[in-house]
């Protein structure tokens, strides 16, 4: 496999409960953080500083993960509401936990505050995620409940999308909400992912209904997320494929056929074409988004849920650390120029064998011509 995938950390949800944390690297060991009364992990997103994860479990709890130390150091209290929870989102301090009943909690460690969404008899929550682009902002939706952006802290919704209308046979349209994801080339754009096979783009400036729609028939989708380049996203079905979808016209651009069970939860580098899923055979895959190589795929023995991947930043030595560096080459270069110098007392013999020899040639001069004198005289 592809060392490529080795440059993220991930972190994944399982149905037992356990926070897994890979490299993807054969070498290392797959780290295991579980409690004793979890249930299912259904939500898990980064927190309110870099070491922080929080996660979400069916029963409603909620756990504060630290990455370094690799344990869970505090459970958020007093949640309000029924049911499993559905989407976390962090502003702040602040951190927004979704339950399944409708119920938005605002905890900031010392109180809990919260409001309730309009749902019908039958509606309920499935999905809350918060649009990182613009503060204060979640967008919710799930069975009988389309989707609803709210602002946190006038606790109103600042848009709610219509119905998709009536099919042919004069029926209402069912949207039964599986994802949410956001663009963040521009910060009023919305798409989410319907149980019905709909990938729907909203734009809450222009209409309350969808300005871009994409269906697949035979489809039922379970999750969704932005890919690196504009308006891109990446949605898996129950059927075990991954669709890349261009939302600029709503068409698919590439099939990932590489599961064996339904795709459930999905993570994409902002930056590169590199995207992470897991499905329910319990593999971790990493795919190429451009070439659809599987650069890795790892089998991690229990159910997978939820996914988090964070790209690994090798620390950049400090100043310090440099100039000692540097220093000890300059060290090195001088000591080698000194060992290959020659000593003083050397360079003065070299000097008087060299006088020497220039006295010894003049005198064997000297002599040649006294004697080419007296060769003269004589004849």
């Amino acid at each position: 496999m592809i060392s490529e995938s080795n440059k993220y950390q991930f972190y994944i949800g399982t149905s037992r409960g356990t926070l897994l944390t890979s490299q993807c690297d054969p070498k290392e060991k797959i780290k295991h953080t579980s409690r004793e009364d979890a249930s299912e992990l259904t939500a898990l997103t980064f927190g309110r500083s870099e070491d922080e994860i929080i996660a979400g479990y069916e029963n409603g709890e909620c756990q504060i993960y630290n990455s370094l130390t690799d344990k869970f150091v505090k459970s958020v209290t007093n949640l309000e509401g029924d049911g499993k929870v559905c989407g976390i989102g962090c502003i702040n301090k602040t951190v927004i936990v979704g339950r399944h009943d409708g119920i938005i909690n605002l905890w900031n460690g010392k109180k809990n505050d919260y409001f309730s969404i309009d749902l019908d008899e039958k509606g309920s929550m499935n999905v809350l995620c918060q649009n990182t682009n613009r503060e204060g902002i979640v967008g919710t939706g799930g069975e009988f409940n389309d989707l609803k952006l709210w602002n946190v802290e006038t606790k109103q919704a600042i848009f709610k999308a219509k119905s998709m209308g009536h099919d042919e046979l004069n029926l209402p349209i069912p949207t039964s909400i599986r994802g949410i994801c956001y663009f963040p080339e521009n910060e009023w754009l919305t798409a989410c992912a319907t149980k019905e096979g709909h990938v729907l783009l909203y734009d809450d400036r222009a209409q309350r209904r969808p300005v871009v729609k994409f269906f697949e028939q035979k489809a039922s989708f379970t999750c969704l997320s932005t890919a690196f380049r504009e308006r891109q996203c990446l949605v898996g079905t129950t059927k075990g494929y991954m669709l890349l979808l261009d939302m600029k016209a709503g068409k698919c651009l590439n099939t990932f056929m590489s599961f064996s069970g339904s795709v459930t939860s999905i993570q994409c580098d902002p930056n590169e074409p590199v995207v992470a899923s897991t499905s329910l055979d319990r593999h971790l895959r990493i795919h190429n988004m451009e070439t659809k190589a599987l650069l890795n795929k790892v089998y991690l023995k229990q159910s997978l849920t939820r996914l988090l991947m964070k790209p690994i930043v090798k620390e950049e030595p400090k100043e310090e650390e440099l100039n000692a560096e540097t220093n000890k080459e300059i060290d090195q270069e001088y000591e080698e120029l000194f060992n290959n110098m020659e000593t003083v007392s050397e360079e003065i013999e070299k000097v008087k064998k060299q006088k020497r020899k220039s006295v010894s040639t003049e005198e064997s001069k000297k002599i040649k011509k006294k004697k080419k004198k007296v060769v003269k005289v004589d004849e």
